[in-house]
């Protein structure tokens, strides 16, 4: 699999120096476990030892089955990398071979089959893509009437913001962002499916194929031309790896949420509706906003752009943020091993002291918000939709129901 995507050779290059179990930033996984087959030259070895044929599913091949599904697809392996692999293109094709060989993890199988069935990977029925927390949005009847308008610009919800409640908020506050500058918009609806990040970051190509085409085609049947989402892994999907990993060209914008409200300060559109925010923040790179798509300052335009806000950063920052523990669909096969990656970020928020770490990924803002109370920490989680559309006066019920203010 590796020799169709021209990267056959990776594997050798590796030069086994274990920069990507000691750079700063880097490996989470191997922090928590202390298994070199948990890290990148670890995986690279796998890889290798397959590729001439020296490993088989009878001996080890299985046993060194967690190892490999065992990541967060985080991307520091590849940030502190002295000889330049693209680690994270190779954990997923490796995990495509995995499929081939039916050894993929039970719980991926059960996922897969969700996915197939319900077109989001929560489950949960594709009415309430927006049905489902509209009643939280002030203007309920103005939403409905956004699904399935034709318009040149889409609001691309993802799977996470539209059934968590966590989530939902940052979609809430996008929406009425997005009305207040005039911004004409569509959005899908239960037509939405899951972009296929976790079919294509466990290797399953040709599924997340055809889910990539399905939305494709609904947006061209609206004229869309341009497509906005808050969720860094539908960005980098979108954005990179249909290209890179289906082979699928589409004519789209794409558009990452932070990088949207940045445009709208620097036209000043939204400097007259800014008011003062007295809050003691810091802020958490999601992976798959920065390592894997190199968005750093954005996020920080926005919040320096807040009147009265306090910005700290946080020790571990920009390309060296450590990974909050919930991507690489790891959380769907191991929660507990998840929640220990999530204690080192915890660890790095409390340095700090900020009262609220604010994030731009719906996953990393859901799951630093679990883990923070269970460390005993008084800090809470936001995403930066949510506090910038406080910011412009915006309340709404939910941000009452989820966060008790």
């Amino acid at each position: 699999m590796l020799e169709e995507f021209g990267l056959q050779d990776m594997p050798f290059i590796c030069a086994q120096c274990s920069f990507c179990q000691v750079g700063h930033g880097a490996c989470p996984t191997y922090k928590v476990t202390r298994r070199d087959s948990y890290s990148g030259k670890g995986k690279m070895l796998i890889a290798r030892a397959l590729i001439q044929g020296r490993i088989s599913r009878d001996d080890a091949l299985e046993g060194l089955r967690d190892a490999v599904f065992g990541c967060t697809l985080c991307g520091g392996c590849e940030e502190v990398c002295q000889v330049d692999i693209p680690f994270v293109k190779v954990y997923e094709i490796l995990r495509g071979e995995f499929l081939k060989r039916d050894l993929w993890p039970e719980q991926l199988k059960m996922m897969k089959n969700v996915l197939i069935k319900s077109k989001n990977v929560q489950g949960q029925p594709q009415m309430d893509r927006v049905e489902g927390w509209s009643y939280w949005h002030p203007d309920e009847d103005g939403l409905l009437e956004k699904v399935g308008k034709p318009a040149e610009t889409a609001f691309y919800v993802g799977c996470a913001s539209s059934y968590r409640g966590v989530a939902i908020q940052a979609t809430i506050a996008t929406t009425l962002i997005m009305d207040k500058i005039g911004e004409d918009f569509t959005l899908l609806g239960e037509e939405e499916w899951c972009c296929g990040a976790p079919l294509i970051m466990t290797g399953d190509f040709d599924t997340a194929r055809e889910f990539a085409q399905h939305n494709i085609e609904e947006f061209k049947k609206l004229g869309v031309k341009r497509i906005i989402t808050n969720c860094p892994g539908c960005y980098k999907i979108w954005h990179h790896e249909y290209k890179e990993m289906l082979g699928i060209d589409h004519d789209f914008e794409i558009v990452y949420g932070p990088v949207y409200f940045a445009q709208l300060i620097e036209e000043g559109r939204l400097k007259e509706h800014l008011k003062e925010l007295d809050i003691k923040v810091t802020f958490h790179d999601g992976c798959d906003a920065g390592r894997n798509s190199g968005i750093y300052e954005e996020p920080r335009i926005v919040l320096e752009n807040i009147p009265g806000l306090h910005f700290e950063e946080l020790p571990h920052n920009r390309e060296n943020s450590y990974c909050c523990g919930s991507g690489g669909v790891l959380r769907a096969q191991d929660e507990d091993f998840c929640l220990r990656i999530n204690e080192l970020k915890v660890q790095d928020i409390e340095r700090t002291d900020a009262d609220w770490v604010i994030s731009a990924c719906p996953s990393c803002v859901d799951f630093i918000n679990e883990g923070l109370p269970e460390a005993g920490s008084q800090k809470r989680s936001k995403d930066l939709a949510v506090i910038l559309a406080e910011a412009m006066g915006f309340t709404w019920d939910g941000l009452d129901e989820v966060y008790g203010q």
